[in-house]
């Protein structure tokens, strides 16, 4: 079961983040786990009690404009600040870093993202080079190029017309609409998540889960797109860094392997030694919500135990 804390960011707000520790003797590794879009650090539960068996603990926190972080700050679902809300963001994840870093100095870290956490993380460990002893990255994508230059001015121009906080429909469509074009039958519209019909509607009756995101939203995430795929900024990693990649072979937020092959071509090219891609087949969005997912998460505890 998770314990929860509370860390002050540099521009105060309070952000909210679950504990998860092995029973029974000091972790032998930590795990910095960033959520994705629109989702919360509690449905990580089942795979951080899994890491914990394996002496792993894991800190994840509630991002700001998510989970219990907006509920205690009474913030909007899906807005992360007035201006430059990538940046504090990933400002938020170093400082509980930092936290677990003073907290257990001799203990590997880790970092793992999913989704929009994969970009946190990409950015996070290129401003960071020498923060986590290792990186996992799940369900990031490529660069958006033209079309992410276009949907940032749209999404500017909506923030500007109906202000930040502003649910955008506009750009939730542009961004998500296409997701379930792919798949036969769809019965929801958030079927592209996961093919676990049940994870689906836990998903979906979740009022914390599948919200509208803001227009100031957008504009930050879509510039978190292009930072994680800086090829300049990426090249600032160490070679000895280990990296996994991995991603369902039907993620539409990964082009359905093509996109996420081109995220493993650039960390190719930054000379990581020990980088490791990986494709779910049949594979959704959400691995950890997959109908394979205990097999998913033996893959990822075993490559954390091989690198402690």
């Amino acid at each position: 079961m998770a314990t929860m804390g509370t860390l002050k960011s540099n521009d105060s707000v309070e952000v909210v983040y679950r504990i998860w520790m092995p029973e029974g003797g000091a972790p032998k590794a930590l795990l910095l786990l960033l959520h994705g879009m629109a989702e919360h650090s509690a449905r990580y539960d089942e795979f951080a009690t899994y890491l914990a068996t394996l002496q792993i603990g894991v800190y994840a926190p509630d991002h700001r404009g998510h989970g219990q972080t907006a509920l205690k700050g009474n913030a909007t679902l899906g807005w992360f600040a007035e201006s430059g809300g990538w940046q504090r963001v990933v400002d938020d994840a170093l400082a509980l870093a930092n936290l677990i870093g003073a907290e257990y100095p001799e203990v590997p870290l880790f970092v793992m993202g999913h989704s929009m956490g994969s970009f946190m993380a990409r950015t996070l460990i290129a401003q960071n080079p020498d923060l986590v002893d290792g990186a996992i990255i799940m369900g990031s994508g490529a660069s958006k190029g033209l079309l992410g230059t276009i949907g940032r001015m749209i999404a500017s121009h909506n923030a500007k017309k109906y202000g930040s906080t502003h649910p955008d429909k506009v750009m939730d469509k542009m961004s998500f609409g296409s997701f379930n074009n792919k798949i036969a039958n769809a019965k929801t519209p958030f079927d592209w998540l996961s093919r676990d019909e049940e994870r689906v509607k836990q998903y979906i009756d979740d009022p914390l889960c599948g919200f509208v995101c803001t227009s100031r939203f957008f504009c930050d995430l879509l510039d978190g797109v292009a930072m994680a795929n800086d090829r300049t900024l990426a090249h600032r990693l160490p070679p000895d860094l280990p990296m996994l990649i991995i991603s369902g072979s039907d993620d539409p937020v990964g082009g359905f392997g093509k996109g996420v092959a081109k995220v493993h071509q650039l960390y190719q090219s930054c000379g990581l030694e020990d980088l490791s891609f990986t494709l779910v087949e049949g594979g959704r969005h959400e691995l950890l919500n997959e109908t394979d997912r205990a097999e998913t998460m033996q893959v990822l505890g075993t490559w954390i135990v091989a690198r402690i």
